[in-house]
C-alpha cells in the first residue's frame, strides 16, 4: 500500500519554490505509509502533485523524487537503476581531468539520500535515508554492472544517519578490501584511505580551487597551506611553481598521506608541520613571517545555527591572522564548508576580518559540476571559496 501525505498551505508554498524537502510540520497523513517508504504527495485540496520518499523519524519527512501528477516510479527498481545510469553518464567527460569524482550527488541527481564517490576503481557510498538504504540491493549491483569496481564501500558513519533513525556503520559491500587507493587529478596522484579518511576519503568538492591554487603559484613565492589534510592544495602549489610550501594540519596521519603523495609526485618543495592552525598562525606572527599566498580551508565551524556565533569568532580570527601574514599583493584563498554560514554571512565574516587592511575580493569560486548546486535548494550551496588579495596601504 502506498502512503499519501497532504501539504499544508505553508508546505505548498515551500514546494512551489522548488525545494526538494518537506518538513513534518507541513504535512497531514492521509493514508498510512507502506513498507517501501514511497509515498504520494497532495496539495491542500487533495490533488496529487508529486512522489516522494518518506523518513519516519527525521524532521525532513519527505524528499521529492518526481514532481507532477503521473503514475510515478511504478517500477521502482528500474527507475532507480535508470537514474544511476544517467548520473554516471553525466560525469563521463570528467575522465580527461580526473578519475576521482562525485558520481551521484543526492538531490542533485534526483536520488535524495544517496552519495557515491569514485576514486579510480573504488566506489565509496553513503546511504543517508531509510528509503535509500532499503534499495541497497538494487543500487550496489547497478553500480557494479556499470563500473566494475574493485571495491564498493559503505561509509555510513555520518552523524546525519542518526537523525534518520539509522545506525552508523562502515561495511564492505562488494569486492576486495582496499586499504588505500590512488587516483589522478590534473596530472597529480593522491592517496585515499577509504575506511578512515575524512568524508568519503578526500575533499573532491575542492577540485576547482586546487586548480586555481596551481595557477596562482606559477609566479613562485612562499605558500602556506592551513588545514591541509592530505595536501591537495599544497601539492598543487608545488606543482604550479611555488618557491616553498608549508603545509599544516593537526593530524599526523593526514600529513603522512601528504608525504606519500609528495614522494610519488616527485615534489620536493613541501614542508609539513603538525600543529593547530590558530596557535601556529600566532607563532608565525610573533616570528614576523610573511607569505605570498595562503590557503585556509578549516573544518566546518557551524554544524547548527546555535554554533554560528562561535563560528563567526573562529572565521574572523583565522582570516585576520592570515591577512596579517600576507605580503602586500599576496593572495588568500579562504573557505567555509559550514552550510549555516550562508554565502552572504561568510562574506560579512571576511569583511570584519579585513578591517584595517585594504583587501580586494577577487570573487567566489564555483563548485565542481559533479557536486550539483540546485536553484531553490540552498542546502546544496554549502561550500564557499573566496579569493582575496591584500593591497598596498596608502
Amino acid at each position: 500500500m502506498t502512503g499519501v501525505f497532504r501539504l499544508s498551505k505553508k508546505g505548498l508554498r515551500w514546494f512551489r519554490k522548488g525545494h526538494p524537502w518537506i518538513f513534518r510540520g507541513d504535512l497531514t497523513e492521509v493514508e498510512a505509509v507502506g513498507k517501501d517508504l514511497l509515498v504520494r504527495v497532495q496539495d491542500p485540496s487533495g490533488k496529487q502533485i508529486a512522489w516522494a520518499s518518506y523518513s519516519p523519524q527525521s524532521k525532513i519527512a519527505l524528499r521529492i523524487l518526481e514532481r507532477g501528477r503521473g503514475d510515478g516510479p511504478s517500477e521502482l527498481l528500474d527507475w532507480i537503476a535508470d537514474r544511476i545510469q544517467v548520473a554516471v553518464e553525466a560525469r563521463a567527460h570528467l575522465g580527461a581531468e580526473t578519475n576521482g569524482c562525485r558520481l551521484i550527488s543526492s538531490e542533485g541527481d534526483g536520488l535524495p539520500g544517496l552519495i557515491v564517490d569514485k576514486f579510480a576503481d573504488v566506489l565509496v557510498v553513503q546511504f543517508m535515508t531509510p528509503f535509500i538504504e532499503g534499495l541497497m540491493t538494487t543500487i550496489v549491483p547497478t553500480l557494479v554492472d556499470l563500473l566494475n569496481p574493485r571495491m564498493v564501500l559503505a561509509r555510513n558513519d555520518s552523524k546525519v544517519r542518526k537523525l534518520e533513525g539509522l545506525d552508523p556503520e562502515i561495511s564492505l559491500l562488494h569486492g576486495e578490501r582496499v586499504e588505500k587507493v590512488w587516483f589522478e587529478e590534473n596530472g597529480l596522484s593522491f592517496p585515499v584511505d577509504p575506511f578512515v579518511g575524512q568524508k568519503t576519503g578526500f575533499f573532491l568538492d575542492q577540485r576547482p580551487a586546487r586548480k586555481k591554487v596551481r595557477s596562482l603559484a606559477q609566479g613562485g613565492g612562499k605558500i602556506l597551506d592551513l588545514c591541509t589534510y592530505s595536501g591537495g592544495f599544497a601539492l598543487n602549489a608545488a606543482k604550479g611553481g611555488a618557491e616553498s610550501v608549508l603545509a599544516v594540519d593537526v593530524s599526523g596521519r593526514s600529513l603522512g598521506l601528504l608525504e606519500e603523495a609528495r614522494e610519488k609526485n616527485q615534489l620536493s618543495k613541501v614542508e609539513t608541520r603538525e600543529d593547530n592552525a590558530f596557535s601556529f598562525l600566532k607563532d608565525l606572527q610573533n616570528q614576523n613571517s610573511l607569505f605570498d599566498g595562503i590557503i585556509l580551508d578549516p573544518p566546518a565551524f557551524a554544524r547548527s545555527k546555535r554554533e554560528l556565533e562561535g563560528a563567526k569568532r573562529g572565521y574572523v580570527k583565522l582570516n585576520r591572522r592570515c591577512l596579517r601574514l600576507l605580503r602586500p599583493g599576496g593572495w588568500l584563498l579562504t573557505c567555509s564548508c559550514s552550510y549555516h554560514a550562508t554565502p552572504s554571512l561568510f562574506r560579512s565574516f571576511l569583511a570584519e576580518a579585513s578591517e584595517g587592511f585594504r583587501v580586494q575580493d577577487l570573487g567566489r569560486l564555483p563548485p565542481p559540476e559533479d557536486h550539483r548546486v540546485l536553484v531553490g535548494f540552498p542546502e546544496s550551496d554549502y561550500l564557499k571559496v573566496h579569493l582575496l588579495r591584500k593591497l598596498e596601504d596608502f
